[in-house]
């Protein structure tokens, strides 16, 4: 699929985005999870009903992911002034969880199976071969469609979904390879060996995402290479920028939070200090993509280098572009001007 930029939260192609994917994961988790039922119980085979298995806790996450998104979407209130994108995390959590469950319960049933000497068997093998085949070729599509929409509108939730129906993609070639070889050899072990192998890595997918879900709950800071995008961006701004401390980063839901002081020369006026600020966060946030800056002010203690250098630094902080100074400067011209 073709690369596509990032869509700022907030703006209504990103929740088109977000709500359109979160109802197609759904939709095709129930298909795929009705299919491999009937097929899994016509056939016997352990490794088409844990894919089946797989799928239904599919369509709790997704499910889950549609509620959550669309709760991540109202606006901050007096209740919860930063918003409400930790819905999200809590629902990558809540999904970490259910694929851990998962795989836990078809690591158990397929033992009980080994020990059991159990295999699939009659018409149904032949037509579970089949739809497992199509069954990895459609999870492929769907993930790949969801982790795209996710890494563009910038939800844990979407790609935490993705990552999902990938391990189907994994584990369903797998199964797959277990009934062709069952059928060829008649080795009654296939089946649920392969079925245990799919439990483990199941069980497996579902730490690094309950890691994530965890480190953003806890207010991890953001990823190494960003936040050292956002000090290479502060430290081009000197010598405007005198100095700067106290950088906080992390992350809520589908949106990164940036915070840090600046220092500023104390000789600048409020104008050209709010300046500097606004320019900064401006480019931070256009770096970031998805992000919501704040900058603290404070002056500086050091010696003035001099009215010279002094000059040069306040014609650089004239020529920086503030979306929000360069708007009230424009809206002030236009109410001082003279009228007929």
């Amino acid at each position: 699929m073709p690369e596509t930029a990032m869509l700022p939260p907030g703006t209504p192609e990103n929740r088109r985005l977000r709500l359109r994917t979160a109802r197609f994961s759904l939709g095709s988790a129930v298909t795929l999870c009705l299919l491999k039922f009937v097929v899994g119980l016509v056939s016997g085979s352990l490794g088409v009903l844990a894919s089946a298995l797989d799928n239904v806790a599919d369509i709790f996450m997704s499910s889950v992911n549609l509620l959550s998104i669309r709760k991540a979407m109202d606006p901050a209130d007096e209740s919860h002034p930063y918003g409400h994108g930790k819905v999200e995390t809590l629902a990558t959590f809540f999904e970490g969880a259910v694929i851990a469950l998962t795989g836990a319960g078809v690591v158990w049933e397929a033992v009980r199976r080994l020990r059991e000497g159990k295999a699939p068997e009659g018409m149904g093998l032949d037509v579970g071969i089949l739809v497992m085949g199509f069954s990895v070729i459609a999870s492929w599509f769907i993930a790949t469609r969801i982790r795209k929409a996710g890494e563009t509108a910038g939800s844990s939730a979407l790609v935490a979904d993705a990552l999902h129906f990938r391990t189907d993609v994994y584990s369903g070639s797998g199964i797959l390879c277990s009934l062709v070889l069952y059928r060829w050899t008649g080795w009654k072990w296939l089946d649920p060996g392969i079925a245990l192998a799919v439990g483990v890595y199941i069980f497996a997918a579902a730490v690094p995402l309950l890691k994530e879900a965890v480190d953003d709950l806890m207010d991890h800071r953001l990823p190494a290479e960003t936040v050292e995008k956002v000090k290479e961006i502060i430290e081009a701004h000197r010598p405007m920028v005198v100095e700067w401390h106290d950088l906080r980063t992390r992350r809520s839901g589908s949106e990164q939070q940036v915070d840090f002081h600046v220092v500023v020369c104390r000789e600048h006026s409020l104008e050209q200090a709010h300046r500097v600020a606004d320019h900064l966060e401006m480019e931070i946030r256009e770096a970031l993509g998805n992000a919501h800056v704040v900058t603290h002010i404070d002056p500086c203690e050091i010696e003035c280098p001099g009215p010279d250098d002094c000059t040069l630094v306040k014609g650089m902080i004239a020529d920086l572009h503030s979306p929000e100074r360069d708007g009230k400067e424009a809206a002030g011209a236009k109410g001082s001007e003279p009228r007929d």
